[in-house]
């Protein structure tokens, strides 16, 4: 059974970017561009894994990540971030937010797709 992804980013292109390149990973994508879907995709078909952006059009990701983390059928599914704003305080919150793993923009997809295959062999 392929494991399921949820990638959460306002920009289409850099969603179609990484199903691009995990697709030799086997993965099957679902794709939300705001938060309000992320939320709905997830508690509707809990992914194995989120992809979440930062900067969203309603919610940002961090609150969406806590709202995650607060849920029963998404409160161990892992996130990783992946966001153009990698200061050190946003990192932090990340952190904070229950994010598991942080990626800065432009990601390395090698690290990305190591980092995947480490959360989803841990999860339970």
């Amino acid at each position: 059974m392929n494991r399921k992804i949820l990638i959460v980013d306002d920009e289409p292109d850099f969603s179609e970017l990484v199903q691009y390149r995990l697709s030799d990973c086997g993965y099957e994508f679902q794709v939300a561009t705001n938060s309000t879907d992320a939320l709905n995709h997830a508690w509707d078909s809990p992914p194995d894994l989120i992809l979440l952006d930062l900067l969203l059009p309603d919610l940002d990701g961090l609150s969406v990540c806590e709202i995650f983390a607060r849920h029963p059928a998404t409160e161990r599914i892992p996130v990783i971030m992946i966001t153009a704003v990698g200061t050190e305080v946003t990192r932090f919150s990340a952190q904070v937010a229950g994010v598991r793993q942080f990626f800065a923009k432009p990601v390395n997809f090698e690290i990305l797709k190591t980092t995947m295959r480490q959360l989803l062999d841990a999860a339970p």
